[in-house]
């Protein structure tokens, strides 16, 4: 991966979709699901020697509190399900998983500390979002945790702000992916002013950027690289692009053959469709495409704190990365992981990738969103 290069996607109010939050149902009988080995003694804690005694304090003060309350976006359906199932069964401790959009977390937070009730302990999902909670004051610094004691094992620091808000704990392929039934390996772009051909016009679809952050996420990183323009902005918005609602339409869409090219999709939604069998083939571009990510971070105030740390700690192990992107087929942070990602998704890993990573709001992000992204696509 070449230079990394840090930018933030800033979070606009009126792309708030209000989703009504749903719940992962808990399994009758709690049973290890990622390795297949029998799980350890609930006080035992991978990757933390028993010689630990802060930290062995922590797991039983977590066993006391009973559970741990989480505001997700991304782990739902069966990978929250596998999530629940092998951390409850490696600590004994709940895992009450509250499913939803990470714009309408944030309002919910802010409320929940307005009448002094907070519910969620751990908040995960995109980066802009949980920068969002930190700059709102809803989110604690992240006390020490004993799998970020080699930052080795890692592909990347996984503390993604100086303050140590937040914690990343996937990477994410996002950029343009084709259905190969209706683009020809000679036809496919190759650059993102490939796109710009007169033939992709009406033919690609792009996310409403007043409803999904998906095309500042994607394309803010790569401007802030130099690799695209503003102006690039501009003349794709001229290609009558079909807005959708985010990375499922997307997804289904291209998947049943209605366009031919995705401006923009991640890997995560395109690899479930993949797995069923659906034509669909990631490209790199020779500009670099984006690799983003998502995050956890400790609420403010979160009613079982330790619950909150020993979660946020297991996540980031071995085993709960492998849990996690092996029921997700995404990719993990750490080295010892492997890359679940199907292969039909996943770009050669000489291409170039830009990493978004959530810094402070700049004066020249907020005008390339209000000025292109709002004004000339949001009212398509």
């Amino acid at each position: 991966m070449k230079k990394l290069v840090f930018a933030l996607v800033p979070i606009i109010a009126v792309i708030v979709v209000a989703c009504a939050p749903s719940r992962v149902p808990a399994p009758t009988k709690a049973t290890p699901v990622a390795t297949g080995a029998p799980a350890t003694p609930a006080t035992a804690s991978p990757q933390v020697s028993p010689e630990d005694a802060e930290w062995q304090k922590v797991i039983a003060a977590a066993q006391k509190e009973g559970k741990v309350t989480l505001y997700t976006w991304g782990y739902i359906g069966d990978t929250g399900i596998q999530i629940k199932r092998t951390f409850e069964a490696r600590y004994g401790v709940g895992l009450d998983l509250v499913t939803g959009r990470g714009a309408e977390f944030t309002e919910r937070l802010k409320t929940e500390r307005r009448v002094g009730q907070i519910v969620a302990d751990v908040a995960q999902g995109a980066g802009v979002h949980l920068l969002n909670m930190r700059n709102s004051d809803l989110l604690a610094v992240a006390p020490a945790l004993p799998a970020l004691a080699n930052k080795g094992d890692f592909r990347l620091d996984p503390v993604l702000d100086k303050e140590g808000y937040l914690l990343q704990e996937n990477l994410q392929l996002l950029g343009p992916m084709v259905n190969t039934k209706m683009v020809r390996p000679e036809e496919e772009p190759k650059s993102w002013q490939d796109m710009l051909n007169s033939k992709w016009k009406g033919k690609m679809m792009a996310h409403s950027p007043l409803v999904s952050t998906g095309m500042y996420i994607a394309f803010i990183p790569l401007i802030n690289a130099k690799a695209l323009t503003v102006d690039f902005l501009r003349d794709v918005g001229k290609q009558d692009l079909v807005l959708t609602r985010g990375d499922q339409e997307t997804a289904e869409k291209l998947s049943r053959g209605e366009y031919p090219v995705a401006l923009i999709l991640a890997d995560t939604m395109a690899g479930d469709y993949v797995k069923q069998g659906a034509p669909i083939k990631a490209l790199p571009m020779t500009e670099g495409v984006v690799t983003t990510n998502l995050v956890v971070g400790q609420v403010k105030g979160a009613p079982h704190p330790n619950a909150a740390r020993l979660f946020m700690n297991w996540i980031l192990t071995q085993e709960g990365q492998t849990t996690y992107h092996k029921a997700k087929s995404t990719g993990s942070v750490r080295k010892d992981v492997q890359d679940f990602r199907p292969a039909a998704v996943t770009i050669p890993v000489n291409a170039r990738q830009v990493l978004e990573t959530p810094t402070d709001i700049t004066e020249e992000t907020q005008k390339y969103v209000d000025r292109w992204l709002i004004d000339l696509w949001g009212k398509k």
